[in-house]
């Protein structure tokens, strides 16, 4: 978003006191003043692109400069753009559409933001409340799709904390982007914080079916799993968890969970042995995902 970029720093740069120019990838000059060829030269992120900013100072002087520039235009920029992605009276000219939007919550956002730009650099990420947004440039759902599939992965290798991610799918224009944030903040609200991997909201049919179902119902059905699950520890509410995140697939789940798969049969016999259910058997793993699916809209309502 060059023409962003240009409208931050137009009016600080008389105040910089410092003559300093910006070229793209290419080597083309977007910004700043005519320099001698001597000068040195570091690369810098403004507004979610990388240029390379050229002036006539000592290298850790250079270094500081650039940080001090990055830290003030994308602090200005993010604000303008949290403003314009939650519809507000703000307007960005020349943001990227069409584009795809990919929502992470997690514990450690700020800590999560620093690879997201590594892995993405032609991504944008900001923070949004208790949430990370990605706006990537695609117009192609599967795209958006595969990519939101293989950042988790990474992310997942690499934090050892809980992460969803919330397709919130393309957006077109203005209205599209702050309806894609709606739609994904209603995915995180069914799925955090009993799932992780991926979640896109248009594909919850489940959740949105039993979310119009009488209140009083749905308390009885998790009242009465609910009874079942009470003798259970943390190790045995997570290896559910996972055994249904995977599909059932015993070899994937024990994998997830890091132990063998011998192990985790141990567990499953354990935890039919208390319960009476065994997620093994299709019928009791689909009452199990509706137990914890109906307990998520309770608490949801309870809020």
């Amino acid at each position: 978003m060059q023409k962003t970029l240009l409208d931050i720093l137009s009016p600080i740069k008389p105040s910089l006191h410092t003559p300093f120019a910006l070229t793209d990838r290419q080597g083309r000059r977007v910004f700043g003043d005519e320099l001698k060829q001597k000068s040195r030269k570091a690369a810098v992120r403004l507004c979610g692109t990388e240029y390379f900013l050229t002036a006539e100072m000592p290298p850790a002087q250079l270094k500081d400069f650039c940080l001090l520039l990055e830290e003030f235009v994308n602090s200005i920029f993010e604000e303008k753009l949290r403003a314009y992605i939650l519809g507000k009276n703000v307007e960005i000219e020349d943001f990227p559409f069409p584009c795809g939007l990919i929502v992470i919550k997690n514990e450690t956002i700020p800590e999560l933001k620093s690879l997201v730009h590594k892995l993405f650099e032609d991504g944008i990420a900001i923070i949004i409340e208790d949430m990370l947004l990605l706006i990537i440039p695609t117009g192609n759902i599967d795209e958006l799709k595969e990519a939101s599939r293989a950042l988790y992965e990474t992310l997942s290798e690499e934090f050892p904390t809980r992460i969803l991610i919330s397709i919130g799918g393309i957006a077109c224009s203005r209205e599209g982007l702050t309806k894609a944030l709606e739609e994904a903040r209603k995915a995180l609200i069914f799925a955090w914080p009993f799932r992780t991997g991926v979640v896109f909201y248009p594909e919850m049919e489940l959740e949105k079916l039993f979310s119009f179902l009488p209140e009083q119902n749905m308390r009885e059905f998790v009242d009465e799993i609910g009874n079942k699950l009470k003798k259970l520890d943390e190790d045995a509410l997570t290896t559910i968890r996972a055994v249904l995140d995977c599909n059932l697939n015993i070899a994937e789940a024990a994998r997830k969970l890091y132990i063998h798969r011998n192990t985790l049969m141990y567990r499953l016999d354990k935890i039919h042995e208390q319960t009476g259910l065994d997620i093994r058997d299709f019928q009791d793993a689909v009452k199990m995902e509706i137990y914890l699916l109906l307990n998520r809209i309770v608490d949801t309502h309870h809020l």
